[in-house]
C-alpha cells in the first residue's frame, strides 16, 4: 500500500511531465516562424554558386495542420495552393502578395493550380474554382462530371478537366450556359492536361496522347505511344514534347501528328519535360538529367545524379540531386560547377520561362534566385509581339534574347521523320471521327436551362 506521501509526490511528477510536453509543443508552436527563417539561403551560401536573393515571401499556411500544395509560375505571377484550398497569387519579381483567395472546403483535396494570362484554375474535392488572375474573385464555381484525375488546365476559352474516368470535359470561360464539351479517352486521365494557343493535350494511363483543337472543340488525332505516361507533357510551338515510363521522349507536330524526332533516355521519365529555347530537359529515374538538342532530337550531354530540372539561364544550368541539393550546370557541357544542399522540405520550382531560381519550403517560404547582377529576367518564351520587335532591329525584351515566335522546321529532317514515324496516323482526323462517333461525346454549343444555378457566377 502506498502512503499518501508517496501518492502525492508521484502525482507531482506525473503533472511535472505532462508540464514540460505541453511546454514542449508551445514552444514548437511559438518557434515555427524561427524554423521557418531556417530555410531561408543565406547571402554566402547564394554567393558560392553566382546567384543573389531577389526577395523571399511567406505563404499563408498553417504549418502545424497544412502544408503547400503546389506552385507555378505563369507569366510574371506565381500561384501557390496550400493543402487547406488558399490559392495565394505573388508577384514573381518582387515577392509581393497581390491577393489571397480561401477556396472551397479546406478537408477536401485540391488539385491545381493552373493558370493563363488571366485565369486561375483548380478544384476542389469535384467542384471546379476558376478565378480572375487580376483580383482572385471567382468567375466560375461548378461541380464537374466525375471523379477528378487531376488538376484542370487553362486555355484562352475554355478550362478543360481531366476525370479518372478517363473522360475530358470543355468548360466556356465566356459563355457558361452552355452545354460542357467532353470526350471519351481510352484508359484514366490522371495527368494535367496541357494548354497552348492552338491546342489542349492530355494523356492516359494506357499510353494514348491526344491532341485536340483549343477554339473549336473537337480531337485532331490520337498517337498511341506503347507505354504508360505520367508526366505531363511541355511544348515549345509548335511541337508537343512527351515522355512515357519506357523512357522514350517524343516531339509531335501539335497541328498534324508528324513526329520529329523520339530519344531514349533508358530509365523511366515521371517528371515533365522542360523545353528551354533550342534545348529540352528531361530527367530520368536513374536518376539522369539529359539535355536534348530540341530540333533533332540528338543528344547534347547528361548530367548523372540530377533528379530534376530546375531553371536555365545563358551559361548554367540548375537542377536539383538525388540528395535534394541544388545543383549549377554548364550549359554548353553539362559539368557541374557547384552545388548547395537544402532543406529536406524545400523544392526548386521547375521553371521553364525565365532564368529565375525559385524555391519553396512545405512550410511556406518561398525564395527567388539570380545570377549576380542579373537584374532584370530573361525570358525564353517572349510573346509573339515581342519577338516580332526584336527580329524588326528593336529589343523585344529586357534580358532576353530575340526569339522567332516559331522555330524554323528543318524540311529534310521532318521528311525523314513522317516517313518512320510509326506512331502517327496516316488519317489522324477520319480515325478520330471514328472514335468520336463510338464514344458518344458530348453535343458542342447547347444552351443550358434557365434556372442553371451556376449561370449567373
Amino acid at each position: 500500500m502506498l502512503s499518501l506521501k508517496t501518492l502525492a509526490a508521484c502525482c507531482r511528477r506525473q503533472f511535472a511531465a505532462i508540464v514540460v510536453v505541453l511546454g514542449t509543443a508551445s514552444i514548437f508552436v511559438v518557434d515555427s516562424p524561427a524554423l521557418a527563417a531556417q530555410r531561408l539561403v543565406t547571402e554566402a551560401q547564394a554567393r558560392h554558386l553566382g546567384l543573389q536573393r531577389a526577395w523571399f515571401a511567406r505563404v499563408q499556411v498553417d504549418a502545424a495542420r497544412n502544408e503547400v500544395e503546389r506552385a507555378v509560375l505563369e507569366g510574371d505571377r506565381l500561384t501557390v495552393l496550400t493543402t487547406a484550398g488558399v490559392v495565394q497569387e505573388l508577384d514573381a519579381n518582387t515577392g509581393q502578395t497581390v491577393w489571397i483567395a480561401p477556396i472551397g472546403n479546406p478537408e477536401f483535396p485540391s488539385l491545381g493550380p493552373s493558370a493563363s494570362e488571366k485565369f486561375v484554375a483548380l478544384l476542389n474535392g469535384s467542384t471546379l474554382y476558376v478565378l480572375d488572375r487580376a483580383d482572385g474573385k471567382p468567375v466560375i464555381v461548378r461541380p464537374v462530371g466525375g471523379a477528378p484525375g487531376a488538376a484542370p488546365a487553362v486555355g484562352e476559352s475554355y478550362v478543360f478537366v481531366p476525370l479518372a474516368m478517363g473522360r475530358i470535359e470543355g468548360y466556356s470561360l465566356s459563355k457558361q450556359k452552355l452545354t460542357p464539351w467532353y470526350y471519351q479517352s481510352y484508359g484514366r486521365a490522371m495527368v494535367t492536361p496541357l494548354a497552348t494557343p492552338e491546342s489542349f493535350v492530355w494523356t492516359t494511363d494506357s499510353g494514348h496522347m491526344y491532341v485536340g483543337r483549343a477554339g473549336e472543340l473537337g480531337v485532331r488525332f490520337r498517337l498511341e505511344t506503347g507505354s504508360e505516361i505520367v508526366a505531363p507533357p511541355a511544348y515549345g510551338a509548335p511541337y508537343v514534347v512527351a515522355a512515357t515510363t519506357s523512357g522514350e521522349v517524343f516531339s509531335m507536330n501539335e497541328m498534324t501528328g508528324a513526329r520529329r524526332w523520339k530519344y531514349a533516355t533508358g530509365f523511366p521519365v515521371t517528371r515533365a519535360p522542360a523545353v528551354v529555347g533550342d534545348k529540352v530537359f528531361v530527367t530520368s529515374d536513374e536518376p539522369m538529367l539529359h539535355c536534348i538538342d530540341a530540333t533533332r532530337g540528338k543528344e547534347l550531354w547528361e548530367a548523372p545524379h540530377v533528379s530534376q530540372f530546375a531553371a536555365a539561364s545563358a551559361k548554367r544550368v540548375y537542377g536539383v540531386d538525388d540528395l535534394g541539393a541544388l545543383v549549377v550546370m554548364d550549359a554548353t557541357s553539362g559539368t557541374v560547377l557547384g552545388h548547395m544542399p537544402t532543406d529536406s522540405s524545400t523544392n526548386a520550382l521547375v521553371n521553364d520561362q525565365t532564368d529565375r531560381v525559385y524555391l519553396v519550403s512545405k512550410d511556406g517560404v518561398v525564395q527567388c534566385f539570380h545570377e549576380i547582377g542579373a537584374k532584370e529576367p530573361m525570358h525564353h518564351r517572349p510573346k509573339v509581339e515581342e519577338a516580332a520587335q526584336g527580329s524588326s532591329g528593336q529589343p523585344a525584351q529586357t534580358g532576353a534574347p530575340p526569339r522567332p515566335a516559331r522555330p524554323a522546321d528543318d524540311e529534310a529532317d521532318m521528311e525523314e521523320a513522317e516517313e518512320a514515324d510509326a506512331f502517327a496516323e496516316e488519317e489522324p482526323e477520319a480515325e478520330m471521327d471514328e472514335a468520336e462517333e463510338s464514344e458518344e461525346p458530348a453535343d458542342e454549343g447547347e444552351a443550358g436551362s434557365e434556372d442553371d444555378p451556376f449561370s449567373e457566377l
